[in-house]
This record gives C-alpha cells, structure tokens and sequence, in this order.
C-alpha cells in the first residue's frame, strides 16, 4: 500500500470515528436542575422592652420603632465551597439591603423578611453566612411608655467581623424551595457604650424547612 493510499485510509476511519462520536452519547451527565434556597428574616417576637435608665421603651402599634440594619453578601456551604446568594430570583449580582428589623406587621407582631432567595446547585450543605450591620445612615429610635422620644447609633463592636456564620446542616433539591428562617433578637443584642449602642448580633436559625 502506498503513502497515498495509507492516508487516505487514515482520512476515512477519522470521519467514521468523528460519525459515530456524534450518534453515541457522551457519557457526560446532565447538569443538575437547581433548587431554590430562601432565607427569612424576623425580630424575636418576645424581645419587646428596652430599659434606659429610669425609662421603659417598648414596641407596639401605638409606639412604633426604627432600627434598621443592613444584610449583604450571603452564602451557603458545602464544606469549603461555597454558592452567593442573592435577594430575589431574578437577581444577577449581590446587592445590600437594609430593614426596619422593629418593624410590626398588621397583628402587632414584627414584621418578616424574606432577605434571600436565589437558584443554588442541588445537594447537601453545612453552613449559613450572610453579613449583619445597623445602618450607618439610621439611628435606633424608640418612644418610651411616657412619650418620651429616643435616639442614638448603633455600631458593632471594635474588632467584630461583619459576617456572620450559622452552622446548620441542610439539603437542596432539584425544582424544590429549601426555607431557613433566621431569628434577631433587637433589644438583648445591643449593649450601651458611652454614647453608643455597640450591636452584638444575638441571632439564630429557628427552623429549616422543604416545600
């Protein structure tokens, strides 16, 4: 057989071989259809009542209050790898978000937040992050059971870092909604300090749930 003939053969097994490639699968598998990952957000329904020196300040329709706080940069773990959540569904980049966590809703009760809720890679998972600050624009204001009107800052801690991780083993599922509902209590998390309320982020998964 000659040089001609030799590459022409290795012409034609290369179109076979590229034909039959085509008609076969692959044997890569299909890539996982996302589930849903929704977290929620509410003050601690019993943590009413702040006492500043002689005055008792309380949360209710007749006394609203402000104390706004800011949520950024959520993710959930799989050990050391990580999905970004963001605020809605429809959401293509990471965004802040700021909440009157004192806020009461049409009962009396505070208000809830969905804060998150973002496609996210089916499968098990073991952690929650997401950063918590007060509003550097807002102050905490309260109106005491005498009328007596109050505000001041809130600020965290020197040297408190401004994510906060929450240990919590959880799955996601294909086309499914996986809910976690996160608790702040207000009024135990903030200490005074001089002229200042240093916010100490009292916080805590109360339930994780499948729809």
């Amino acid at each position: 057989m000659n040089k001609k003939s030799i590459s022409l053969l290795i012409i034609v097994i290369a179109i076979t071989t590229a034909i039959i490639s085509f008609n076969c699968e692959t044997g890569v598998e299909d890539s996982p259809v996302p589930g849903i990952i929704r977290v929620k957000l509410q003050a601690d329904i019993s943590d009413t009542v702040l006492v500043e020196r002689s005055d008792t300040f309380t949360v209710n329709i007749k006394y609203p209050a402000v104390f706004m706080i800011k949520i950024f940069q959520g993710r959930i773990f799989q050990r050391q790898n990580f999905s970004v959540l963001y605020r809605t569904t429809s959401s293509y980049r990471q965004e802040d978000a700021v909440y009157n966590i004192l806020e009461l809703d049409s009962t009396g009760k505070y208000k809830e937040y969905v804060i998150f809720e973002s496609y996210v890679p089916p499968g098990n998972y073991d952690k929650l992050e997401f950063g918590v600050n007060a509003s550097r624009d807002d102050k905490l204001k309260i109106v005491a059971l005498s009328g007596k009107k109050f505000e001041n800052s809130v600020e965290l801690p020197p040297g408190e870092k401004l994510l906060v991780d929450f240990p919590q083993d959880f799955k996601i599922s294909e086309n499914h909604i996986t809910q976690i509902d996160v608790q702040l209590s207000p009024f135990k998390s903030i200490q005074r300090y001089r002229d200042v309320y240093h916010f100490y982020r009292q916080m805590r998964i109360t339930g994780v749930y499948y729809f």
